[in-house]
């Protein structure tokens, strides 16, 4: 008797553990329906994760015999992120380097979204034929574009496709537009640029491949694949920085990179400028 009484005590804890197990489904469906919100698609990588051949090209970045270089953190960008790139940027800042025998002057700006119009400083580095690289690292607003003085301060340079914004509730579809990209003219000289932001499904590798073939621009594009913004965005950004100063190749230049793993991984993505090189000539000798 004592032995049922104790079996029918256990079935009724374990019948009520599964109302609440239900109860439970039951509101976070709800909820998930209420607030608009979709399941997340798995995340876009590209099929082969192709390392670019070749290097930078050094030649033309100094021939001025100047290295400016740009770089941007986008709005609510951490503080220590931000912060802890201030030494490295103020030791290089002024300095020379050698490149082949000839003396190079390093010029580093950093823009933050305290600065006045950071978005409209932003496109004019990018048409600046002086400045020798222009690297942006924050948010991307899911295809949208780069985010400035605020989520709405958006420099918009999507490539068409309709991408669902998060940040208002319920969430809402918009088309991402290429507005301040169209109105961009880059230069014909050359250039790198790094956009430090969420890349995952090629938005941005289409729409501004576009624009530089429309402008005729000579500019090596580094994107990134899914995800990137985090505290340690800095580190990457100076590891590109240390390897340009090392003139290192593209390889290098992708693996040092992608060194810094914290909890996820990222992809750097290269999309460099076809320029002459070594092998091109090697035949020349016989002419």
């Amino acid at each position: 008797m004592i032995n049922n009484l104790v079996h029918a005590a256990d079935l009724s804890i374990v019948m009520r553990k599964y109302r609440y197990l239900g109860s439970f489904f039951i509101l976070t469906l709800v909820a998930v329906f209420l607030n608009g919100a979709g399941i997340r698609r798995n995340v876009e990588r590209l099929a082969n994760d192709k390392v670019a051949q070749g290097r930078p090209n050094y030649d033309a970045m100094f021939a001025d015999g100047k290295l400016r270089i740009a770089v941007f953190w986008g709005w609510d960008h951490p503080r220590d992120t931000i912060m802890g790139s201030f030494p490295a940027f103020e030791t290089l800042n002024g300095k020379r380097l050698y490149y082949k025998g000839n003396p190079i002057m390093i010029e580093i700006g950093m823009i933050t979204q305290i600065n006045e119009k950071p978005k409209d400083i932003f496109k004019t580095a990018l048409e600046d034929s002086t400045i020798d690289m222009v690297i942006y690292s924050g948010h991307a607003r899911y295809g949208k574009g780069m985010a400035f003085e605020s989520m709405y301060d958006i420099f918009r340079c999507g490539n068409g496709d309709l991408v669902e914004d998060r940040h208002v509730k319920p969430y809402k579809v918009f088309k991402a537009t290429s507005e301040d990209l169209d109105a961009t003219k880059f230069p014909n000289t050359y250039k790198i640029i790094m956009l430090n932001c969420c890349d995952s499904q090629g938005h941005f590798r289409q729409s501004w491949a576009k624009r530089f073939r429309e402008c005729g621009a000579a500019v090596d594009l580094l994107t990134v694949e899914f995800p990137v913004f985090n505290l340690y965005d800095h580190r990457r950004v100076l590891n590109l920085l240390r390897d340009i100063l090392a003139f290192a190749d593209w390889k290098t230049i992708k693996a040092n990179y992608e060194s810094e793993v914290h909890k996820r991984k990222n992809r750097l993505i290269i999309d460099p400028v076809r320029s002459p090189d070594e092998e091109d000539f090697a035949m020349d000798g016989a002419y």
